[in-house]
């Protein structure tokens, strides 16, 4: 018996670091010359590469983006209240990627299967809740103004 809470415990204890995530599409989408402009200055437009963007609750700590081969993104981090956006990353979609945030010292991990199977990927904060972030896999682009 005593066994058998155990596994409960660290089934439950499991559950808490994983993200949340969301497959959606069912929003507003930006317009053909916005989301062509955007992949091509993130030079995104390849089929192995997808575009993150860190969106709400960023108030400026360190956030470091990598995979296994090189460091992505190692900078203060700020959303901007009016759109919603912190920042646009090119992502190599064939590699796990994890975003960690080092005030927290919480991380979360966008799997390559995934990534693979979405452009868009909407990595949102969720300060006090249990879950660290909400991860919105996606292949529409939502208006970036």
């Amino acid at each position: 018996m005593c066994s058998t809470l155990k596994t409960g415990g660290n089934s439950t204890d499991d559950t808490k670091k994983r993200p949340d995530v969301q497959y959606r599409d069912d929003f507003k989408s930006a317009n053909a010359t916005e989301r062509k402009a955007l992949l091509k200055s993130l030079k995104a437009e390849a089929d192995k590469y997808s575009v993150l963007i860190l969106t709400q609750n960023y108030k400026g700590e360190k956030i470091i983006v990598s995979n296994s081969k090189k460091k992505i993104h190692n900078d203060y981090t700020i959303s901007n209240l009016k759109t919603g956006l912190a920042r646009l990353l090119r992502i190599d979609n064939t590699l796990d990627t994890k975003v960690y945030d080092n005030l927290t010292k919480k991380e979360t991990i966008i799997e390559a299967k995934e990534a693979t199977k979405h452009k868009y990927i909407y990595v949102m904060k969720n300060p006090g809740g249990k879950n660290p972030f909400t991860i919105t896999y996606s292949n529409t682009l939502r208006p970036l103004e």
